[in-house]
């Protein structure tokens, strides 16, 4: 029987300085890479061998796929986050602000 894994990309940069990411995209942190680099190893020790791999097509899922596995990549539109539109980019506090 198949199992379906989802696994959300490592920190990014936007993430650590608290800005909204939709379809905007930031690198992964130092602190995302090592995120990514348990995960595999969540996958090696636990024996699950993982036959196929999609991501979204944003920079930083498709990098933490590659790190999670050697696969090919298969990376899809639809799995892509929302786009925040005018939000993208902006600080979380100053939209809990403004939303006050």
């Amino acid at each position: 029987m198949r199992k379906l894994y989802l696994v959300r990309h490592g920190q990014t940069l936007f993430n650590l300085r608290g800005k909204t990411q939709g379809w905007c995209d930031s690198p992964l942190t130092e602190l995302g890479i090592k995120q990514a680099e348990i995960t595999r190893s969540f996958f090696t020790d636990n024996n699950i061998k993982i036959e196929e791999l999609y991501s979204s097509t944003s920079e930083r899922a498709i990098d933490t796929a590659n790190i999670i596995s050697d696969l090919e990549v298969k990376p899809r539109k639809g799995l892509k986050e929302w786009n925040f539109g005018k939000m993208e980019g902006t600080f979380k506090r100053y939209q809990d602000m403004r939303g006050k």
